[in-house]
């Protein structure tokens, strides 16, 4: 990992540090890092935010960047150098604001921050507070936020554009921060956020549902575009590059930054989290929550029930509740994804309602509130019940309604499946698509009937199956090599075990592979929310989740998640009651913050000797 980390940062040895630039920090970490005496370097610090015009606020993205070169190298600026900065700090009113969750945390940190640096100044936010009120309230802040990851997850779950942003302000906190119990916090905030990305991820992919997803960029192998959103990527493969299947040519001075930043941290994740990554702990089941947005931690918890089952071979990951908000944005929300083992630059399925597209059917594997998810470790039933005309027409901000109003009084009725063009092998045959991929072997049964789409837009490398019908349903499985010894062997058990449908009350019964029966019946939502406005607290949500019955007994929405008692459990990697503990085959992990500041404690097997720390 230290090798790793040294090239990322000698690929930054001679980059500018262009002013106000939201990844110039980035740079100066990168430069000073090489070279602590770079003059040039604190120059252009000092100088970063000069050209910001007086009443305007500065790049946000750069703030904790910018405390963190104070932090690790304050003695390299000269008095007369550190007042020029700390003067046009105090010129920004945003330092103790909001927005969106990682606009929060990098604004916060870096607010906490400059009052430590500065603990006797005035004239902070315009001119409006203390150093004391500044640091308070940014503490008070943070630390509501990194409590919050503790008993409710937070929103923005496991995006593998946004969670690198959620990375490097703690990182910052946990490298510059001189209160304990900050740092601690910091700490128990980075654990969080980097078990939870090994638990839910396959190869560097990550398992859905997953927030501000972009499933374009979503890559399996290594391939370099201008734009594209990869910082999870990269953040994966520089704690875990064994676990995932490529190797960057180069770092990229856009998202690429963010591993920067990790790689400048000196903050490394324990080995029972590297060996959560690698899958050391395959099979295992997981649910999980993710909350809804609300300011400094208080979203509604459970937002999102997440159910994931991960294998040696593939992964599978559903939406078991999905809380609507009619006056919300789900364009980058992914509810569903299969993944597998494949050496291809895509190795996932993805099935999806076009609802946020129904304006020009671009794909964009979202969720809709008109289809709902069932899941038992490797076979996923998901129903479609698509009415004729949105009930919640001109909800939520003009530039999302036009992603569907445009035709919100004639919904597209269509249940989409794509996979890859790059599949080893297409058989059809029963009503069933069959998949082949090296050693796994897919299933996949649209209930309606439908038709191959080669060139769904945009053009590209999936081909898109299109089942039409207001009533839909589609059958997932998954095996392998190593339960059946040829593809054709594999097509046969299907075949042996054909669903059985009730389109009255939009009912599937499919007993799988394993022999495990899976009952998905349409539960259906309440369409009558009333108007309410956006983050309001007291709005109405929309449950969306089928009744699922497994085996002749019913599964049950587990009243922890709903009551903020639990964020994650599965036996390798859990977090209840403010308990996480991870337990791996190189050690177990627990971080307890059910008092005022979190414990850490770190066993290792007695034939171990790696590192825990």
């Amino acid at each position: 990992m230290e090798k790793r980390a040294a090239w990322v940062i000698a690929q930054r040895r001679s980059e500018s540090i262009n002013p106000n630039a939201k990844f110039g920090a980035a740079a100066a970490l990168a430069r000073l890092a090489l070279n602590p005496d770079d003059a040039e370097v604190i120059d252009r610090i000092t100088h970063f935010y000069d050209k910001v015009p007086a009443g305007s606020n500065a790049q946000q993205f750069s703030y904790p960047g910018v405390a963190w070169v104070l932090g690790k190298y304050w003695d390299k600026f000269t008095p007369a150098e550190r007042d020029h900065l700390k003067a046009r700090l105090k010129g920004f009113s945003d330092l103790l604001g909001h927005g969106t969750e990682n606009h929060a945390i990098m604004k916060g940190a870096a607010a906490y921050l400059f009052a430590q640096y500065w603990p006797d100044e005035t004239g902070w936010v315009r001119g409006t507070i203390t150093s004391a009120q500044l640091g308070q309230t940014a503490r008070k802040q943070m630390m509501a936020t990194m409590r919050s990851l503790y008993d409710k997850g937070y929103a923005e779950n496991l995006s593998h554009n946004y969670l690198p942003v959620h990375l490097y302000p703690y990182y910052v906190l946990s490298d510059c921060a001189t209160d304990p119990e900050m740092k601690a916090a910091a700490d128990a905030a980075l654990h969080f956020h980097v078990a939870n990305m090994a638990a839910n991820h396959f190869e560097g992919v990550t398992i859905p549902p997953t927030q501000r997803d972009y499933p374009e960029t979503t890559w399996n192998t290594y391939t370099y575009e201008p734009g594209s959103r990869h910082a999870g990527h990269l953040i994966h493969w520089l704690y875990w590059a064994d676990a995932q299947n490529w190797t960057p040519a180069e770092i990229d001075r856009g998202d690429g930054n963010y591993v920067v930043y990790a790689a400048r941290s000196s903050w490394r994740p324990p080995a029972a989290i590297g060996s959560l990554a690698r899958g050391e702990t395959v099979p295992y089941e997981l649910t999980a929550s993710a909350a809804g947005f609300g300011f400094w931690g208080t979203g509604t918890p459970a937002d999102v029930l997440r159910y994931v089952y991960r294998d040696k071979l593939y992964a599978m990951g559903s939406g078991h509740v999905f809380r609507y908000d009619p006056v919300g944005f789900y364009d980058t929300f992914t509810t569903f994804r299969l993944i597998y083992k494949s050496p291809d630059k895509f190795n996932f399925i993805e099935c999806y309602h076009p609802y946020w597209r129904s304006n020009d059917r671009t794909w964009r594997g979202i969720s809709s509130p008109f289809e709902q998810w069932a899941q038992h470790k490797g076979s996923a039933i998901a129903l479609f019940n698509i009415p004729t005309a949105d009930p919640w027409v001109g909800r939520g901000r003009s530039s999302w309604q036009a992603l569907r109003d445009a035709h919100s009084d004639n919904l597209i009725q269509e249940a989409l499946v794509r996979y890859p063009k790059s599949i080893d092998q297409k058989t059809e045959a029963s009503g069933w698509i069959f998949l082949l991929e090296g050693d796994v072997y897919i299933a996949i049964r649209p209930l309606n009937h439908y038709t191959i789409d080669t060139n769904y837009k945009p053009a590209g490398e999936f081909d898109v199956v299109v089942s039409r019908g207001a009533k839909n349903a589609v059958i997932f499985d998954i095996a392998t090599k190593k339960d059946f010894a040829t593809f054709e062997s594999f097509q046969r058990a299907v075949n042996q075990n054909p669903p059985v449908v009730d389109w009255d009350q939009l009912s599937v019964t499919y007993t799988n592979l394993k022999g495990d029966t899976l009952t998905a019946t349409w539960n259906p939502p309440k369409y009558d929310v009333p108007e309410a406005k956006e983050n309001d607290p007291e709005r109405e949500t929309v449950q969306v989740r089928p009744d699922i019955i497994v085996n002749g007994a019913v599964v049950p929405i587990d009243s922890d998640f709903i009551n903020a008692k639990a964020v994650i459990k599965s036996p390798s990697v859990e977090l209840v009651n403010r308990v996480m503990q991870l337990q791996t085959p190189a050690g177990k992990l627990e971080v307890d913050w059910r008092g005022e500041v979190p414990k850490f404690s770190y066993r290792v097997p007695a034939h171990n000797t790696a590192t825990m720390d």
